[in-house]
């Protein structure tokens, strides 16, 4: 069991975040940039401000494809267990919540991993090499895509059309 847990709720821009101990008391809740840098910044804050090292932590967030990746390096980096779980999991096994905003959401993970925690499937960070053909892999498909709507303008428009 986790000494504090970290609930996060990820978009593009920016991180809501909530930190809560074992008990279920409320640390913080704040919003932090989506990147690295500042993500690691903000880790190596907390610890030093309530005193757990990277072994008490577990952060969980809602596996959102692509943006969770400066969250992924910024746990590597630190050391500390990330924890990404399927919203819908999430949105089910948290019972019926009323309202809906990021800071809310973010609270109610942090609240779902202290009750779940130890059902957690740790994240674990793909070698580099694995990782970069991976992207390739999806940029090439998306190139495939845009290729063949542009074919399909090309083919349906009037060759010699006069006006």
């Amino acid at each position: 069991m986790k000494k504090f847990l970290i609930g996060i709720d990820v978009s593009k821009q920016k991180l809501d975040v909530c930190l809560i101990d074992q008990s279920g008391v409320i640390k913080e809740e704040i919003i932090i940039g989506n990147q690295p840098s500042v993500i690691y910044a903000y880790f190596k804050k907390a610890s030093k401000e309530y005193g757990f090292g990277q072994s008490e932590l577990l952060v969980c967030a809602e596996y959102t494809g692509r943006y969770i990746y400066p969250l992924c390096c910024a746990c590597h980096d630190f050391g500390v267990d990330l924890w990404l779980e399927n919203p819908t999991q999430i949105k089910y096994r948290s019972g019926l919540k009323r309202g809906k905003n990021d800071k809310l959401d973010a609270r109610k993970i942090a609240l779902y991993a202290l009750r779940f925690q130890d059902d957690a499937k740790l994240f674990s960070m793909p070698e580099k090499t694995i990782a970069t053909l991976k992207q390739l892999i999806k940029e090439r498909g998306m190139y495939i895509v845009d290729k063949g709507k542009y074919q399909g303008q090309f083919v349906s428009s009037p060759k010699n059309s006069t006006f």
